[in-house]
Formats: C-alpha cells, structure tokens, sequence
C-alpha cells in the first residue's frame, strides 16, 4: 500500500468549503478504503489550528476537526533531530519556510509523495519529484 504525505494545505481543504475539498476527500476516502496510508509530521496539528483560527472557525470547532483528524487514524509522527536538521537544510536551499521544509524532509524521511495545494511552494521546489499538487493525485 502507498505510504503519502498531505501538508496543511490539503488537510484544511476536508474541513474548508473551498476548492479542491472534493479531491482532499478523495486522499480520505483512499484511505479509509485501505488503497493509501496517510502520515504526517505533528507539525500538521497546529498549521491546521493556525488555518482555521483565521478562517473563523471557533474553539470547539478547532478542536473538533483536531478530533476528526485523530479518529481517522492518520499517523501523525514526532519528528526526529536528523529529519529537523534536513528541515532548516532544505528551507535555506530552496528558501521556503522551515514549516514547508519540514513537510518535504519528513516526506523524503519516510519515503512518501507529499501532496500540496501550495503552487507557489511548488514552483519553489518544481525539480524536488517527490513532491506534488494535490490535484495529479491517482489512486
């Protein structure tokens, strides 16, 4: 089974009413179907809070899809020190934010696809090949 990585940007979209939501859907659909592992830094749950804060969402809706996350079994991992130092590496190199970068060194950590729908991340890092917008997702 395919192991992928979704950054922030396409976690948000399953509780956003904006587009592309249908096709974060579909990364949870795969997944809840058996056909993909989701995992994630835990960096995922505060960008996640961070997002829909300023969307306007309230605490305990805040707090309700950091619930939703957690039952749908994603694993969500603690980052280690080398994957840490491969952040800043990255983020300097490709100069992103350490919050991008850690997405990608996790993803490459793990040896997963990591899908976004940042395009302009993605035209930052176009030469990295691990690394996809959501959208060219196949199950």
């Amino acid at each position: 089974m395919a192991q992928v990585v979704l950054d922030t940007s396409v976690i948000a979209k399953l509780f956003l009413k904006e587009e592309g939501s249908g096709t974060a859907t579909a990364f949870k659909d795969s997944y809840i179907k058996g056909k993909i592992d989701i995992v994630m830094p835990s960096l995922v749950k505060y960008e996640l809070m961070n997002v829909l804060k300023y969307k306007g969402f309230t605490k305990r809706e805040i707090i309700e899809a950091l619930e939703v996350i957690r039952d749908y079994g994603f694993l969500i991992l603690e980052l280690e020190d080398a994957v840490i130092n491969r952040t800043a590496e990255i983020s300097v190199d490709y100069d992103i934010s350490a919050y991008d970068a850690t997405f990608i060194a996790f993803a490459q950590d793990v040896g997963a696809m990591l899908y976004t729908a940042d395009r302009k991340l993605l035209a930052k890092v176009r030469q990295v090949k691990f690394v996809k917008h959501f959208s060219e997702f196949v199950e």
